[in-house]
């Protein structure tokens, strides 16, 4: 029967189409992934036929279902309407990863669809142009494909002669799209987390597709709980509650976060060799920390680490998450208790990655964003005012603050596409990747912002922490060039006054923010945080990714995968080495006090 022949194409075209996405995928990102790229692309076929299989289903249950209703010219139209509609936002997003792929480190998941609905769906308006400006030859790839698509010929008008030949065929169909949905006659269908098993985990993104992985999230991202110890003694291996000593010190507090400041721009930790000159001159007259991490990769995962040691290891970012609005403390609402005023600063569209949001849930007293400043000649054309203009408005911001107060700046110029106003282009060096040039830039919207604080009141009273919120996509060093390279930056403890200074070698993440600030003003209250002070020297970090955590500590690098831990000496995570049951069961006690904590909305310690 023609109809069977046609759907059949179509699929049959399907596949090479997410095929040819695959080799393209491979051929833009092929520094990330390891030897094996043969299996792993081919075996991707697999995953490909599933996802295909669960998309068309409806599809398959209108044409293949005998009825004589497809006669109907009407119902051609339908059917033909119905395969493009449901295939094609499938094909963009497919393509969609070749360049996203190098910000996320996975494939697109359920959480994009949240992500994208922040402030309204406003930021997928601003996103889906500047991904189609900054990466043109996506979009090529994509008409190509869908050009292509359409020339198939459309289902055919035909009514049925033989009703049991009919049946006989779609009951084959069913079995057959049955059998591809669930990715073959194993025992239990396919998941994501079996494209690590058929191939080299490093490259589990290749052989997966995007769509697959959407349709394997949408009602699978709430945590599970677990118990590998009992109360007591999880309490002895790790434990989230904390209290410092001393009399505690009102100093403000200041947090600069610096969008994709790599650790390799800053000239400290290169020998010299970086964009960051005035970042390297404060450097001597602060406390720097030599072997600092990201939790995560992304600007909306960063925020609640930073300002709430509240790490995102699981696949929604928390902030997205179904326990965002769980209780949970933050160092404006810990500090609004000691009588501090708070407030936070982002150039972009207010309620861009759910910051507004979070801020508020956050305790944080006010929000200042685009509108608030309000003057458009500073806007970059992309994202939203650009750094030096919007550090000045900030400063000024602090001068009429009442003290003591928290404040928190979240940077934005050195985000793709990388623009810096007109008068100042060629003023700083532009480096071997375009971003460079932009950091330069806002490494002198810092200056300016500090030589204008100088003069103030409060200055010498305040506790600057600068760090950033995930390092930059691309790479020209080897050395950060690797999977634990990619967490690898900056974190910088400065004190108005310059008495605190030094550097410690001490390994340090970004939950560890709230809890050493705390430290530093003499906190002495109880309260609950995922990570530790520098000064109790507890030397690991943890990061989530694609189903694996990675704990970074003074032996080496523990993966934990669906159970399995491997340990590895090497950055690039290829010499294995003993997995020591210390620090085996100082990770499962990580994975059970987060994922618990959150399931049990238990975050918070009541003083």
């Amino acid at each position: 029967m023609k109809y069977f022949y046609t759907f059949y194409k179509r699929i049959f075209f399907l596949i090479l189409i997410y095929f040819s996405s695959r080799i393209l995928f491979y051929l833009y990102n092929s520094t990330y992934f390891s030897s094996g790229i043969f299996l792993s692309v081919f075996e991707g076929i697999r995953f490909d036929i599933s996802a295909l299989f669960y998309i068309n289903i409806p599809l398959l249950i209108l044409l293949l279902f005998p009825t004589n209703f497809r006669g109907n010219k009407w119902y051609k139209k339908t059917t033909n309407i119905i395969f493009y509609v449901v295939n094609v936002p499938f094909i963009m997003i497919n393509n969609a990863d070749i360049e996203y792929f190098k910000f996320s480190q996975k494939r697109t998941t359920a959480d994009f669809f949240e992500y994208i609905s922040l402030d309204g769906g406003n930021d997928a308006f601003q996103l889906i142009p500047k991904y189609i400006i900054d990466f043109p030859h996506v979009s090529i790839i994509i008409v190509i494909q869908l050009i292509l698509l359409f020339r198939i010929k459309d289902m055919p008008s035909e009514k049925i002669k033989n009703i049991f030949l009919s049946i006989f065929l779609f009951s084959i169909s069913l079995g057959i799209f049955v059998l591809g949905a669930r990715g073959g006659l194993q025992l239990k269908p396919i998941k994501t987390i079996d494209a690590a098993a058929w191939c080299n985990s490093e490259n589990s993104s290749l052989v997966l597709n995007s769509p697959f992985c959407i349709l394997h999230t949408l009602l699978n991202n709430e945590l599970k709980k677990v118990n590998y110890f009992s109360e007591n003694e999880i309490d002895l291996i790790y434990n989230c509650k904390h209290q410092f000593s001393g009399e505690f010190q009102n100093k403000n507090v200041v947090i600069i976060i610096l969008e994709s400041f790599s650790k390799e721009f800053v000239g400290y930790y290169n020998n010299g060799k970086g964009y960051t000159p005035f970042l390297d001159s404060l450097i001597p007259h602060s406390l720097v920390m030599d072997n600092a991490y990201s939790n995560g990769i992304k600007s909306i995962e960063a925020l609640p680490s930073i300002t709430s040691s509240i790490p995102t290891l699981m696949n929604d970012p928390f902030i997205t998450s179904s326990y965002a609005n769980n209780k949970y403390k933050s160092l404006a609402n810990i500090l609004k208790n000691e009588g501090y005023t708070s407030s936070f600063f982002h150039g972009g569209t207010r309620g861009t990655m759910g910051f507004y949001q979070f801020s508020k849930k956050a305790g944080f007293d006010s929000y200042f964003g685009m509108e608030e400043y309000g003057n458009m000649n500073d806007h970059d054309g992309s994202w939203g005012i650009y750094d030096e203009p919007f550090l000045k408005y900030f400063s000024e911001h602090l001068g009429k603050e009442k003290q003591p107060f928290i404040s928190s700046f979240f940077s934005l110029t050195s985000h793709p596409p990388y623009n810096i106003p007109e008068n100042l282009v060629n003023k700083f060096p532009k480096g071997e990747l375009k971003i460079h040039e932009s950091v330069g830039y806002t490494d002198y919207a810092l200056k300016q912002f500090i030589e204008k604080s100088k003069g103030e009141e409060w200055f010498e009273n305040t506790l600057f922490i600068i760090t950033a919120d995930h390092t930059s996509p691309e790479s020209s060093n080897k050395k950060y060039n690797s999977k634990i390279g990619r967490y690898s930056i900056p974190i910088i403890y400065f004190m108005g006054d310059s008495s605190l200074k030094g550097s410690d070698s001490v390994i340090t993440q970004q939950i560890d923010i709230l809890p050493t600030t705390l430290d530093i003003l003499n906190y002495n209250k109880t309260f609950y945080s995922f990570g530790s002070s520098i000064y109790e020297k507890k030397n690991w970090a943890i990061s989530y990714l694609s189903n694996q955590y990675i704990l970074i500590n003074e032996d080496g690098f523990l993966l934990e995968r669906n159970g399995v831990v491997n340990n590895f000496s090497d950055s690039r995570l290829k010499i294995k080495s003993e997995v020591k049951k210390k620090k085996k069961d100082f990770l499962h006690a990580i994975i059970q006090r987060y994922n618990n904590s959150l399931i049990e909305n238990n975050m918070i310690n009541e003083n």
